[in-house]
């Protein structure tokens, strides 16, 4: 939840809930990505 709480593409997000659950999957998927490259 904290994770979450740091990405503010969230905050403005209004779309359906389906489809915000695959981007916070996305979202997430990146960012491991990136700490993972250091």
């Amino acid at each position: 939840n904290a994770q979450l709480k740091s990405w503010k593409v969230l905050t403005k997000l209004r779309c359906c809930p389906h489809r915000a659950g695959h981007l916070a999957k996305a979202i997430h998927v990146l960012q491991n990505r990136e700490l993972n490259a250091r």
